[in-house]
């Protein structure tokens, strides 16, 4: 009705546009440099079709691989949009294709949900098995003649029956991907009055080179079972890991656990993984990382410069992260 009303409505209308239809910072300045484009000449035109062709690029790469956007949940899109190491990399995801396609899987779902009742069911019972062992040989050192006998005979049914289960072919779905590698086996022992006891601990780390990647502890009485437990171990303690441009870290960075301290840098692409230990450089290819520096201060420990990296790693902080923290968009330097 009056001119005050309308200038209310209007400042209203802008703020919400501001808020939910303005659009990124990153698309703003990519229109100022093509309206650049159409009046610039010469060096300074070929200078901005760089800039333009690399901006582009990576909002491409940024849209593709977001998993903040709801268009990519459960979604891998095949396209080239860098190099061709990413289709190469995205090759024999069947069921991410059925599933752009826009095929049902719900039928696998089924399948995959009745795989992973039937291993857990499996692993309970191979736990309760191993426990029976370990209880009876306990019980073996001080009993002897018929009583000693028996229990041995008992010692062998359990055996026979753990190896029955673990002949087992369980390959469920969950971990399809992944790769396991064994970072370390350290044995122990324990002298008694009957003789000695030896325990073996493994160190096993995993990733699926896409920045998942976990690692976890074991023990048992022989080095297979103890490997075996922390392969069982290992994919209930993932992390995700966010790479920069897909190849190195975000930021330099150090941490410390106990006596170990570790320094890790961002590397150029190809500078190649200068690691300062077969640990680090282990996790690190697992994760997915092909370019970082890396120095170890103090104890070599294999579990504490796994876990003093592990708490670098989760302290990085991604220009996204940046972004949530202060609430101000994050520009690449060369486009301003």
């Amino acid at each position: 009705e009056t001119l005050d009303d309308a200038h209310k409505i209007m400042t209203k209308i802008d703020k919400f546009e501001q808020r939910h239809l303005s659009l990124p910072l990153e698309y703003r300045v990519i229109g100022d440099m093509m309206n650049r484009l159409k009046d610039s000449t010469g060096k300074e035109r070929f200078i901005l079709l760089q800039k333009l062709n690399r901006a582009v690029r990576l909002m491409e790469c940024k849209e593709a691989y977001d998993p903040s956007n709801p268009a990519n949940f459960g979604l891998i899109q095949h396209q080239q949009v860098d190099s061709p190491d990413d289709v190469i990399d995205n090759a024999g995801f069947d069921k991410e294709k059925q599933m752009i396609q826009g095929e049902s899987l719900d039928d696998e779902d089924e399948e995959f949900n009745e795989d992973k009742e039937k291993d857990d069911m499996l692993i309970e019972k191979l736990n309760a098995i191993e426990k029976k062992i370990e209880e009876k040989l306990a019980d073996l050192d001080h009993t002897f003649g018929k009583k000693g006998r028996v229990l041995e005979e008992e010692i062998k049914d359990l055996v026979e029956e753990r190896n029955s289960l673990t002949d087992k072919k369980r390959r469920p779905m969950y971990r399809k991907g992944f790769d396991v590698k064994v970072i370390d086996v350290n044995r122990t022992c324990k002298v008694t009055k009957g003789g000695q006891i030896a325990k073996y601990t493994a160190l096993l780390a995993t990733g699926n080179y896409h920045g998942v990647v976990g690692f976890a502890k074991a023990k048992g009485p022989t080095a297979k079972i103890a490997i075996q437990r922390a392969y069982e171990k290992c994919f209930q303690n993932l992390h995700y890991m966010e790479r920069y441009e897909e190849h190195t870290i975000a930021h330099a960075i150090q941490a410390k656990y106990e006596k170990t301290k570790i320094y890790l840098w961002p590397g150029q692409m190809r500078s190649g993984m200068c690691a300062a230990g077969r640990t680090v450089e282990t996790v690190m290819y697992l994760a997915g990382f092909s370019n970082v520096k890396s120095k170890i201060i103090g104890s070599r420990s294999p579990l504490n410069v796994i876990k003093a990296l592990f708490i670098a790693l989760n302290a990085i902080e991604t220009p996204k992260d940046v972004e949530q923290k202060f609430g101000r968009t994050v520009v690449e330097s060369y486009l301003l």
